[in-house]
C-alpha cells in the first residue's frame, strides 16, 4: 500500500472513532436530560428522526421571545385587575372562573397546613379524605417550605407550566414538519387560536372557547396552573412516542430510545397524577399512530408498541386508586356523583374553533394523503377526543383537554400546504398575519372582559379590607375544622383564604349544592323562624357566623343575625360571631 493510502486509511479510522465518541456523548447527554429539558432540547437541536429539521439560533431566539410575549399577554388580566383594585379593597389574585380558582387555592391551603390527604373544603361534612389532588397539595407544601404566599406559588406554577406547554407545542411541531415558517405558523395558531366566541356572545350564547379553558392553550395559559402543565405533558408524551417509533428502526439509536421511553413513562405518571383524563386522548393518539404504521409498513412496530403499553400501564395505578378512594368514602362518593361535566354539542365546538377548524380540515386531508407518523398521531388525537366527548360519560368535557393542540397544528398545516398556495407570494405574509390575528380574537376578548370587570369593581375579584381581616382572623384563631356560615359568595373565599369549611361555597364541591344554597339564602333573608335557624346551625355544625357586606345584601334585617351569639371579631364592616358547642 502506498504512503498516501496508509494516511487515508488512518484518517478514516480517526473519523470512525470520533463518530463513535460523538454518538456515545449524545447518548449520555440525552440520558441526563430531564423531561422538560428534553422538550426544550428538541426545539433547538437537530431532530434527526422524522423531519430532519434543524432549529438554528435565529429560530431559537424567535421562539424564546415569542414565548415571553405570550406569557406576558397571559398575565395581562391579572396585572389589570391588580392595578384597578379599589381603595380599601384586597385583590384575590384570581379572575377566571373564581369558583374553581378558589377551590385550587383551598386545596393548596390544606397542603400549606401540612396535609397530604384531601378533604372537601366547601361542605360541612367531614371524612378521612384521600390522597387526591396531590399537585395542588404539593404546591401548598412548597409555599410553606419557601415562605411564599399561596397566590404567589400558584401563579409561579401557572407561568412555568405555560412555558413548558409552549415549548412542548413547538417541539411537537418540529417533529411534524421540516419547514421553519410552517412550524412557526402551527405554533402560533395552536398557542393563540380559538374560535368565534367573541362574536357569538353578542347573540346571547356562550360557546366553549369562552369557558372550557382546557381545550384551548391560549385560555389555559391564563386560567390556572394545572391545565398548561398537563398539556405540556401530553405534548411530551406524543413527542416521545414519535421519537421512539422513528428510532426503533435504527440499531445505533437503541440507547437513545431508552431515554425517550423513560421520558414518556415519567410524563405519563405525572399526567396521571395531575390530570388523568389527558391520558385517554394522548395514548389513544399513539395507539392510532402505531396501528397506521403497522398497516402502512405491513409490520407491527413491537418495540414502540411495548414502550407505549408500559407507559400507559405505569400511569394507571394512581387514577385507579383515585376512583377506589372516592367510592370508599361516602362524602367523596356523593361529591363525585354530582360532579358531572357534560360536553357542549358538536356545533358549539365547531363555532368554538371557527376558522381554525376550517384550516384544520384542510390540514387533515393533507395529513391523510401524506401519512407520516406525526400526521396519524394528530389525526388520532382529534378522533379519540371527539369520540370520548360524545360517549355517554359523566365527565365528557374533561376529555377535551389539549384538543386545541392537534387542531392548531393541523390548522397550521392546512394554511401552509393548502391555503397559502391559493394566494400570490406577495400577499401570503399579510394573509398569514390576518389569520393568526383573527384566531386570537377570543383571547383578546377575554382580556378585555376582565379589564371591564376589574374597572367595575367586580365583587368576585376583590374582598373588602374588613372581609380580608376577618378571614385572616379566622385563619389564625379558629380551628381548621370549624364550620363557617356566610353568604354563598363569601363561602367561596373562606376555605381558600381562611381554611375553614363552609355550609355552602361551590356548585360542585358542596354536597347537595342546590339545596344548601337555597337554605343559606333563606337563612340570610330571614325566611326561617328562630327555631328553624337554630336547627339549621346545629345540623350543619356551624361554629362561626360571618356577617359582612355580602351577607347584608341578602338580609332583610342584618342587625338581628347572630345577636344571640357572642361577638368574636369585629371590624368596621364585618362581624364574626362564635356559636357555642351543641
Amino acid at each position: 500500500m502506498s504512503h498516501e493510502g496508509v494516511n487515508a486509511a488512518l484518517r478514516n479510522c480517526k473519523r470512525l472513532l470520533k463518530a463513535e465518541r460523538d454518538l456515545d456523548g449524545l447518548a449520555v447527554q440525552v440520558r441526563r436530560k430531564s423531561l422538560v429539558t428534553a422538550s426544550i432540547h428538541a426545539t433547538i437541536t437537530q431532530a434527526e428522526v422524522g423531519t430532519g429539521v434543524t432549529v438554528n439560533r435565529r429560530e431559537s431566539s424567535w421562539l424564546v421571545w415569542t414565548t415571553l410575549t405570550l406569557i406576558l399577554a397571559s398575565n395581562l388580566p391579572y396585572f389589570i385587575a391588580w392595578a384597578a383594585t379599589p381603595a380599601d379593597a384586597h385583590f384575590t389574585g384570581l379572575v377566571f372562573n373564581p369558583h374553581d380558582g378558589h377551590s385550587y387555592i383551598a386545596k393548596m391551603r390544606q397542603g400549606f397546613d401540612g396535609s397530604w390527604r384531601f378533604q372537601l373544603p366547601f361542605t360541612p361534612e367531614r371524612s378521612p379524605g384521600a390522597y387526591l389532588f396531590l399537585y395542588h397539595l404539593a404546591l401548598g407544601h412548597l409555599a410553606r417550605w419557601a415562605g411564599v404566599p399561596l397566590i404567589g406559588v400558584y401563579h409561579g406554577a401557572r407561568v412555568l407550566g405555560g412555558v413548558a406547554m409552549l415549548m412542548g407545542i413547538y417541539a411537537l411541531a418540529s417533529h411534524v414538519t421540516a419547514h421553519r415558517r410552517e412550524r412557526g405558523t402551527m405554533f402560533l395558531l395552536t398557542s393563540l387560536g380559538s374560535g368565534l366566541g367573541w362574536l357569538v356572545v353578542t347573540a346571547g350564547r356562550e360557546t366553549a372557547d369562552l369557558w372550557v379553558a382546557e381545550a384551548f392553550p391560549a385560555y389555559s395559559l391564563m386560567a390556572n396552573a394545572h391545565f398548561p402543565l398537563s398539556i405540556a405533558l401530553m405534548a411530551s408524551i406524543a413527542m416521545c412516542g414519535l421519537r421512539i417509533i422513528g428510532l426503533v428502526t435504527e440499531e445505533n439509536h437503541q440507547t437513545i430510545q431508552w431515554s425517550w421511553g423513560f421520558g414518556m413513562i415519567l410524563a405519563a405518571v405525572l399526567l396521571g397524577g395531575i390530570q388523568p383524563f389527558g391520558l385517554v386522548p394522548v395514548f389513544g393518539a399513539l395507539g392510532a399512530m402505531l396501528v397506521a404504521r403497522a398497516l402502512k409498513a405491513r409490520s407491527i412496530p413491537w418495540r414502540a408498541g411495548i414502550w407505549v403499553v408500559i407507559a400507559a400501564a405505569v400511569a394507571l395505578p394512581y387514577p385507579l386508586y383515585m376512583q377506589a378512594a372516592i367510592q370508599s368514602d361516602p362524602v367523596l362518593a356523593e361529591w363525585n356523583a354530582q360532579n358531572t361535566t357534560p360536553s357542549p354539542p358538536l356545533w358549539d365546538w365547531a363555532l368554538s374553533y371557527g376558522l381554525l377548524l376550517v384550516l384544520a380540515l384542510a390540514g387533515a386531508i393533507v395529513a391523510i394523503r401524506r401519512g407520516s407518523d406525526g400526521d396519524f398521531l394528530l389525526l388520532g388525537w382529534v378522533v379519540v377526543t371527539l369520540v370520548g366527548m360524545v360517549l355517554p360519560l359523566p365527565l365528557q368535557r374533561r376529555l377535551s383537554i389539549g384538543l386545541g393542540v392537534p387542531i392548531g397544528l393541523l390548522a397550521g398545516m392546512g394554511w401552509w400546504r393548502v391555503g397559502r398556495t391559493k394566494i400570490s407570494p406577495r400577499r401570503r405574509g399579510l394573509w398569514r398575519g390576518l389569520i393568526i390575528a383573527f384566531s386570537a380574537l377570543t383571547m383578546v376578548f377575554l382580556i378585555t372582559m376582565v379589564a371591564f370587570a376589574a374597572f367595575s369593581s367586580e365583587p368576585w375579584f376583590y374582598l373588602s379590607s374588613g372581609e380580608w381581616k376577618a378571614l385572616r382572623w379566622l385563619r389564625e384563631e379558629a380551628a381548621p375544622d370549624a364550620v363557617v356560615l356566610c353568604a354563598p359568595q363569601t363561602g367561596t373565599f373562606v376555605p381558600a383564604w381562611a381554611g375553614q369549611p363552609v355550609v355552602y361555597g361551590h356548585p360542585f364541591e358542596t354536597l347537595n349544592a342546590e339545596r344548601r344554597e337555597k337554605q343559606v339564602k333563606a337563612y340570610w333573608s330571614t325566611d326561617l323562624s328562630e327555631t328553624q335557624r337554630d336547627a339549621f346551625l346545629q345540623d350543619n355544625r356551624v361554629r362561626y357566623i360571618l356577617v359582612g357586606p355580602r351577607e347584608r345584601a341578602l338580609s332583610v334585617d342584618s342587625h338581628s343575625i347572630g345577636e344571640s351569639a357572642p361577638l368574636a371579631f369585629e371590624t368596621r364592616c364585618v362581624k364574626v360571631f362564635q356559636i357555642s358547642e351543641y
